[in-house]
């Protein structure tokens, strides 16, 4: 079972009452496309603060991190871009401004959450979604990526059907 220590819980606690902080101006931007990219993009670093725990990993490997025989770096990818991922994370927060540390914690796992993959991979992945609203798990297959076990994850926590 996962645990988080005492500082993590605080890092995640203190983020969630930031980020309740700034629902009200997300609520008056959401309509607005370019606005919510600039907002999300601004805002997206908590989010790499807070997942770059092995707590927020799939332990989920590319097959190229299995098969890895030259030592190439390995780096973690969040299968939803963390400024993908925080307008997820920002509707939920404009339609439940109470949320709870614990509800914040779910959305957290089932948005920014990672997988392990080569540097080289990683790269192709930024490459194609790169200015796109494509999240990176549906770009795996074009460019190459196969992570056993993904899918079923991805349905797991409804992500897709």
């Amino acid at each position: 079972m996962k645990t988080l220590t005492k500082k993590q819980q605080f890092k995640i606690e203190e983020t969630l009452k930031d980020f309740k902080c700034l629902a009200p101006r997300f609520n008056q931007i959401k309509d607005n496309p370019r606005l919510v990219r600039s907002f999300c993009s601004r805002n997206r670093n908590p989010l790499w603060d807070i997942t770059n725990i092995k707590f927020f990993s799939t332990g989920l490997k590319s097959k190229g991190v299995l098969e890895n025989t030259t030592d190439e770096k390995v780096t973690k990818d969040h299968f939803i871009q963390r400024s993908l991922s925080m307008k997820l994370i920002f509707s939920e927060i404009t339609k439940n401004p109470k949320m709870s540390t614990k509800k914040f914690i779910n959305l957290i796992t089932k948005y920014g959450s990672t997988i392990e993959v080569l540097k080289s991979e990683h790269k192709k992945i930024g490459v194609t979604t790169r200015g796109t609203q494509l999240y990176n798990f549906r770009v795996y297959d074009e460019v190459g990526i196969e992570v056993d076990g993904l899918d079923e994850h991805l349905k797991l926590i409804g992500l897709v059907k």
